[in-house]
């Protein structure tokens, strides 16, 4: 077969086309496993933003955009309104890989140094949607300051610990004056979004009678798993971490200070934040199991064995009867095996085994 000597000139020149262009590539063409950050060349913090997430100096696409997006950007000098401070991309790099539960090896960086300043009370043209973004200027209180305030009140949140995002095509109604005018703000439902119905009367005439639906955030503690935990084994503290995220109010995360000595209903791996439906409480007493009961009059202490007839948690009351089957008690499920009686029929007479 003829070979052109031209031909290993043209392969060599297609291979250097493909490495050049291959860091622009869309994350659509990468890996799946691929997660890639794409920074950007200039940011304005706001004039009250205390501090810089990669969220904010990024777009992020991939599996692991929730936690890399989350992470908080160390800037070397302090950022003031018109000077320029720089973050290098080599620092963004050594972040990625010294953060926990972050997977650095699957990661792109695209982009270069990035230019931060902090933008000036006047400044309308925010990098990014804070909850008190500035509005169009108006006489008197506008739709959105009403709505910002019964946010706050519904979520019991503060100014700072919450994030509300709107709608580019509600901006208008959002600026409906509401000086001299009644505000009537009613949710209509929840699902991955708040969903309000927005009525303002003047006098007797109803100005405006719309439906808003916008998203919220808002600063919430979670219990991360940082190993695999297996189905039905026990949620322990070594094996999870706590973190404050921006999350959504209406995701229904866990109560990380009652989230231990859980039973796992399916096995988690690490990075999963959890949630309510993913525990149950621990059975410490079966239904047919032999316990020991202790049953407490005044400054007397008397014990015996009974047979439980039901499962009980920590803190349930089950019902337990004599091991003759002749007698009932109702009875607290104190630990592993051992419960206290809380109440026995009135014609009941118990033989203590000990005391």
């Amino acid at each position: 077969m003829y070979t052109s000597p031209r031909q290993p000139i043209m392969i060599l020149l297609s291979a250097l086309l493909i490495a050049i262009v291959a860091p622009s590539l869309h994350a659509s063409d990468l890996d799946e496993s691929i997660t890639k950050v794409q920074l950007r060349s200039t940011v304005r913090m706001q004039s009250e933003q205390v501090s810089l997430t990669i969220a904010d100096i990024a777009s992020v696409i991939g599996p692991q955009q929730d936690r890399i997006e989350q992470l908080i950007v160390p800037t070397k000098d302090q950022v003031t309104q018109g000077q320029w401070t720089q973050i290098s991309i080599k620092s963004i790099r050594e972040l990625l890989d010294a953060a926990p539960l972050i997977h650095a090896g699957s990661i792109i960086v695209v982009g270069n140094d990035i230019s931060i300043t902090r933008r000036t009370q006047s400044d309308s043209t925010p990098t990014t949607t804070p909850l008190a973004s500035l509005t169009p200027v108006t006489q008197g209180p506008t739709l959105r300051d009403n709505l910002l305030r019964w946010v706050y009140a519904k979520l019991d949140a503060q100014p700072g610990s919450a994030r509300i995002h709107f709608n580019e095509r509600d901006t208008d109604l959002l600026a409906t004056s509401t000086r001299g005018r009644i505000v009537e703000i009613g949710e209509i439902g929840r699902s991955t979004s708040m969903s309000c119905r927005i009525v303002i009367y003047e006098h007797d005439r109803i100005v405006t009678d719309a439906t808003l639906r916008f998203d919220v955030q808002i600063q919430r503690a979670v219990r991360v798993i940082t190993t695999q935990i297996r189905r039905g084994e026990l949620i322990t503290e070594s094996q999870t971490v706590l973190e404050t995220r921006w999350m959504s109010p209406l995701e229904p995360i866990a109560d990380p200070t009652k989230s231990l000595n859980k039973v796992c209903k399916t096995t988690l791996d690490p990075g999963v934040v959890l949630e309510s439906s993913m525990l149950e409480s621990q059975i410490l007493v079966k239904r047919g199991q032999i316990v020991s009961a202790r049953s407490l009059a005044g400054t007397v202490s008397v014990s015996m064995s009974v047979r439980a007839l039901a499962d009980g948690s920590l803190g349930d009351i089950i019902e337990l009867e004599s091991r003759d089957r002749k007698q009932r008690f109702t009875a607290r499920v104190a630990s592993s095996g051992r419960v206290v009686i809380v109440q026995t029929p009135p014609s009941t007479t118990t033989q203590a085994q000990g005391s």
